[in-house]
């Protein structure tokens, strides 16, 4: 079976509500009984890599050869399910022409994930290539790919499981003047991204930021980005509620 076949069976019939199609084990979940979890979700002679061993989670992390395609699944603990799913090609071939229409790139997702409906998507350079980045949910994912505009390779897949929630689509936040760290938020009011980018920035009004977007982590809203200033890097998550900066890392590219 190739992998698009292999996914669709995962993600379809049931298996994202209830692992139809994947052993349950007994209570407690081993790393082992984990990998066997992952390893349902890639294709046929992937190897494991790693896996790391987290307070409610276990990480697992495989690459297949034949496809030059990094995988990292993360499976809880409790629920014996996948909490998120993502890929990345290591393979950067073509790109620089856009051949695909957004139609064709979206036919590509679908062609995944059959009930995909599509958020957002549009075209990028990203690492002197042109993609497409597509953005969409069913009842039960939220995903996120990016496509080769020129052979409509799947450079990038990010999904994430969520169960018992109908809609996943943020809705349009009222107008705030003001925002602070602090700031404490209606549970119903989603900061906008200027406003989440006046919060990071705050931290280092010097850094460019370069990429920022809207996450659902397990259930809590949450905006992710990144900033650079010369040889610094900033990695940061904000509560998209609250407006309270969660994560602030600092790496410095040597």
């Amino acid at each position: 079976m190739n992998f698009g076949k292999k996914f669709i069976a995962v993600l379809t019939a049931g298996a994202i509500l209830t692992m139809g199609t994947t052993q349950i084990f007994a209570a407690v979940l081993t790393s082992e009984q984990a990998k066997s979890i992952a390893l349902a979700y890639v294709p046929e002679e992937s190897i494991h890599i790693n896996t790391k061993e987290e307070y409610n989670k276990f990480e697992i992390k495989l690459y297949n050869q034949k496809d030059q395609t990094a995988y990292e699944i993360d499976i809880d603990k409790t629920t014996q399910k996948p909490i998120s799913f993502e890929s990345k090609s290591q393979c950067h071939i073509g790109g620089i022409q856009v051949v695909l229409s957004e139609e064709q790139a979206k036919n590509i997702v679908l062609q995944e994930i059959p009930q995909a409906q599509f958020i957002s998507s549009y075209l990028e350079w990203d690492d002197g290539m042109q993609e497409y980045k597509i953005s969409f949910y069913t009842p039960n994912i939220q995903g996120k790919y990016q496509i080769n505009a020129q052979n409509g390779m799947i450079v990038e897949r990010e999904i994430k499981f969520i169960e018992n929630q109908t809609t996943i689509i943020p809705q349009t936040p009222p107008t705030i003047n003001t925002v602070t760290q602090n700031t404490v938020k209606s549970p119903q009011t989603i900061l906008t991204v200027e406003q989440a980018k006046q919060i990071a920035q705050s931290k280092a009004p010097n850094a460019v930021l370069y990429e920022i977007k809207l996450d659902n982590d397990d259930g809590r809203m949450i905006y992710e980005g990144e900033m650079k200033q010369g040889h610094i890097e900033y990695e940061f998550e904000i509560d998209a509620t609250t407006g309270v900066i969660i994560e602030w890392d600092i790496d410095i590219d040597d």
